[in-house]
């Protein structure tokens, strides 16, 4: 097997963005807040390393079936990116999916059995069939495989708080001691969950502008497609003035609680933004648009990476 094909397959950055937001919900969210008020309780590290080998493979996973069963789109929108079909066969690329989709379940079970929560192992089986449907059905129809992506992001983000909740519960005394830090734990989860959601269903429907040409060609219906190409930017446009807007409010806020240095750190991307939606008034072709969803990406990335600021602030 084609080792570097199935590393670009999988997409590294990708997988290590999911990782990388679990991270910063442990150590830039969780523990600083944990730190300032005196209290311990958080999940053991190795229970929080499952968390993330099952999210990261499951996540894997997704990608692979995606291309897999967008063989022959992907020979229209991305020949020259294409692998399927072209470095690593169909047959091999399904195996792939199958085991590490299965591993990343497997994980997640036994994470959640050896957490004492094994009734949300549920998660870890409706993720995988959420990924495994938008790609073979939801991304094909307006605004249902934008919005299924985008969830899934934010539940990135919002599992740990999930699963550490319940964490605490095993423990009386430790949660009733937490229970005063939840209303600002709860205002940071929902925040950076909002975030991820949003940049990633702009970043989806970017992307369905993007591959307009493959998708109208084998009958997708995606959001681009049935709006056009000038309406859906109008929409890519709105949602970038809402982020905008948002992160400015969520900025104004950080000032107020005391966190400048995050305040003023958000800065970048809210700039990046601001440039985001000046090219995308002037996109208006394919290539124009791929530069716009890479740009989302860094955006993302950026977004995240100003929670370091508190990291570093409680060190």
């Amino acid at each position: 097997m084609n080792l570097k094909a199935v590393i670009s397959l999988v997409r590294p950055i990708n997988l290590a963005i999911m990782a990388g937001m679990l991270l910063l919900v442990r150590y830039a969210i969780f523990e600083p807040v944990f730190a300032m008020n005196h209290l311990s309780g958080l999940m053991p590290f190795w229970q929080f390393l499952l968390l993330i080998l099952a999210t990261v493979l499951i996540g894997a996973g997704g990608y692979v079936i995606n291309d897999v069963l967008d063989i022959e789109i992907d020979r229209i929108n991305k020949p020259d990116r294409q692998i399927i079909g072209k470095k690593i066969s169909v047959e091999t690329g399904n195996k792939l999916h199958f085991n590490l989709t299965a591993s990343g379940i497997v994980l997640g079970i036994a994470f959640s059995y050896l957490s004492g929560n094994i009734f949300l192992a549920i998660l870890f089986v409706i993720i995988p069939t959420s990924l495994f449907y938008y790609s073979f059905k939801y991304k094909y129809l307006p605004i249902a495989g934008n919005l299924v992506v985008a969830l899934l992001a934010a539940l990135t983000v919002i599992i740990y708080w999930l699963f550490e909740f319940y964490h605490l519960k095993k423990t009386p005394e430790v949660f009733i001691e937490a229970a005063s830090s939840f209303a600002i734990l709860n205002r940071f989860i929902l925040a950076f969950a909002s975030f991820a959601f949003l940049t990633t269903l702009t970043r989806e429907i970017i992307k369905d502008a993007e591959d307009m040409t493959g998708d109208s060609r084998f009958g997708c219906n995606t959001l681009a497609i049935v709006l056009g190409q000038k309406k859906v930017k109008y929409l890519i446009i709105a949602l970038e003035v809402v982020l905008i807007l948002l992160l400015a409010w969520f900025q104004l806020n950080l000032h107020r609680s005391g966190l400048v240095l995050m305040s003023w750190s958000l800065l970048i991307t809210q700039v990046l933004i601001v440039v985001t939606l000046f090219r995308t008034i002037k996109t208006g072709s394919n290539s124009a648009f791929r530069q716009l969803s890479l740009f989302f990406k860094i955006i993302m990335v950026t977004g995240m990476l100003s929670l370091l600021t508190v990291y570093f602030r409680n060190i």
